[in-house]
Order: C-alpha cells, then structure tokens, then sequence
C-alpha cells in the first residue's frame, strides 16, 4: 500500500499529487484523508477535485496516521491499484431510500471476494439504519472497514470528501472486487455485572436497570477505582470505563460516554434500548496489547496476494485521548516490520469475520489488500 503526504497550506504539492495518480495506469482509485486542523478550505478543494477523473473519496478527520506517526494537519492519499465504485449518501434520508439508490448503484457490486470503504458523518443522527442498510445489501461476505469523519469539537460541518466536492451529514461509499484481512479488537476488558439499559433518547442512556443510568454507573465505577465519580471529573475518569456490548463469537463492541447530561448519560455512538452492558477498564499495557492483536488478526486472515507489509489503521482518536503521550507505543506496535497509514476516527466501523457490520467506540481496525 502506497500513500502519500501532504502538508497543510501546500496546495501546489496537493495538486502535483492528485495530478500524477490521476494520470498513472497502476492507480485505480484515490483515498483522499484530510485533519481537521489547518485544512484546505472548501473553496480551493472543489474546484480541483471535481477535476479528478478516478474514483476519489475520503473526509476529515481529528488527525491522521502517515508511515507510523500521528499528523495533526495535512492530507494523506492512499492510492489503490483497484476500482472503487463509489457512491455519495444524503443521511437525512431513510432506510428505504438507501436501499433503492444503492440497488441503483450497486445493484452488480455482489462479489463474495470484496470490500467496501465506508466514510460517514460522525454526528449524524441516521448512521445507524444507513449502516443497516448497508448490511442487508451487501450482506456478511463482503469487508467493510471504515470510520466517522469530523472534528474533535464534535461541531457539525461538511466532512465527507468525494470527487463532487465536501459534504455534511453525509456518507460515501466505494466497492471494490478485491478481497481484504481485517483485525478488529481493543484491549478493554469487563469488570462489572451485566446491566439493562432500559431507556434511551437518541445517543443519551437514560436509565439502566431501571434506575438513573448515571446513578448505577456511579456505583460501579467509584466501587472499582476508589474516586468519586461528578460532573467536573466525568470527562476525565469516564474515559477509563467505557460501556461493552457483548457480541456472540466477535470483539466486544465499545461504546464511549463523553459526556453527562441532565438525562443521563451521552454517548458518541448509540446503544439502543434492551441492550445488555458492562462496564470496561483498561490501561496503557492492555490497549497495546489489543492493538497488537488486531495486527496478528489482520495478518492471519491475508493471503499471499495481499501486500503484507503494508497496514490500513483505523484507529480511534478517544484512544489517544486517553493514552496521551504513551499513545506512541501503540503506533510502535503496529507500525514494526510494517507500513502503517490511515485516520484517527470519531468511531471505527468494521465487521469482524461473519459477523454484523458495527460501529466500534475506543477500537482499533487494521486492514490489508
């Protein structure tokens, strides 16, 4: 896997670049990565990318990963020697009509053998029936790997990139013919009893166990560190003790309270009503250690057509967050004996093995073709 970086305000080398993978026989499709901080405007973007012949697609991101190193600014493209057939969503529409404007697409993209890219709004409200609806197309054979566009600030605006320009509350989409080894896993482990969550509204947990769902995860969380858990240390303590939800034969699926409200409890990502929950802790060592098995998942399942010295990292940015300057040690861990590039996300999307496509809070996906 190749990939190329950019720095912020060189809009003449992003332009070169772009330019020359446009023009080359072994490019095929382009992956178009841009942080958040210092990035193009929109106005000199759209302009040049509606130029771009081959497929482009891609968004903005709280940072990037180029060659084992975090980038706070700056593009990344990852051209690929294979053709996307890529495809802009409108996410203020409904399932059905997902369905209809990917059976007009996509209607042929039914190879077992492939893969597809997924980049989406991270703040849009409709996510989780677009990713339904993705399922039920494309079904369990096909490889998703993906993540949330967007900025830190978790403010809204335009994210999506894809040839047409940049676009808000959005997703786009490529199917490839090609097949693709995924690792999926974080090094969270569960401390707690299993939980109800027995109301919810939207990405806000309401009760659990038909109490206030911050009154119970108090309880536990106090009982397992020994602080007392309030609003003014929520965002702190809470990144250490997310919330799990148990999958039958596959990772553990996260999801990450970044903030208390006065309904209860907000997550980044939905847990919906009925969901059974515990309660995870982790630390440095043990999210290294789910970094490292992600890159032996992703390595055993490839076969001698893929490029195996090359990984796609999906990694999430609250996992930063939460590692800090240690975080180097997880690039080093997948980054050894290997090229790693790709985007630090607001949540992962991915499917593991025969599983359901989902997104994932504070995990990390590797990919290779």
């Amino acid at each position: 896997m190749r990939s190329f970086y950019i720095q912020a305000k060189d809009i003449n080398s992003l332009e070169n670049h772009l330019t020359r993978l446009d023009l080359e026989d072994e490019t095929k499709s382009i992956l178009f990565l841009m942080a958040d901080d210092d990035r193009f405007s929109e106005k000199l973007l759209i302009p040049f990318l509606k130029t771009i012949k081959k497929p482009l697609m891609g968004g903005i991101f709280p940072e990037l990963i180029f060659d084992g190193e975090r980038k706070k600014s700056g593009v990344l493209l990852i051209p690929l020697p294979f053709e996307l057939r890529s495809q802009l969503f409108d996410l203020s529409e409904g399932p059905d009509e997902f369905l209809n404007q990917l059976e007009k697409i996509q209607g042929k993209s039914m190879d077992p053998l492939s893969s597809l890219f997924v980049f989406v709004d991270a703040l849009s409200q409709n996510k989780e029936s677009f990713m339904q609806a993705l399922f039920n197309f494309f079904g369990m054979n096909t490889s998703y790997i993906g993540g949330g566009a967007g900025s830190l600030s978790l403010e809204s605006m335009p994210c999506i990139i894809n040839n047409q320009g940049v676009h808000s509350n959005s997703s786009v989409i490529g199917w490839g013919n090609k097949s693709m080894s995924l690792g999926v896993a974080h090094g969270w482990h569960s401390f707690s009893g299993v939980l109800k969550v027995t109301e919810t509204k939207r990405n806000i947990v309401t009760s659990i166990n038909w109490r206030p769902a911050f009154e119970v995860y108090k309880e536990v969380v106090e009982e397992h560190s020994g602080m007392n858990l309030t609003s003014d240390n929520f965002s702190e303590l809470a990144q250490s003790y997310p919330l799990g939800i148990e999958k039958l034969d596959a990772e553990m699926v996260v999801r990450d309270p970044f903030k208390l409200c006065p309904q209860g409890l907000h997550f980044v990502d939905a847990i919906q009503e009925g969901e059974y929950v515990k309660v995870l802790h982790g630390d440095i060592e043990s999210l290294i250690r789910g970094a490292s098995k992600a890159k032996t998942l992703a390595l055993s399942k490839s076969d001698e057509n893929m490029d195996q010295d090359s990984l796609f990292c999906i990694d999430c940015i609250s996992r930063v967050l939460f590692m800090k300057e240690f975080y180097t040690k997880e690039l080093e861990t997948v980054a050894k004996n290997k090229h790693v590039s790709g985007v630090l996300t607001i949540g992962e999307i991915a499917n593991e093995g025969d599983s359901f496509l989902e997104i994932y809070n504070k995990t990390i996906v590797l990919g290779l073709w």
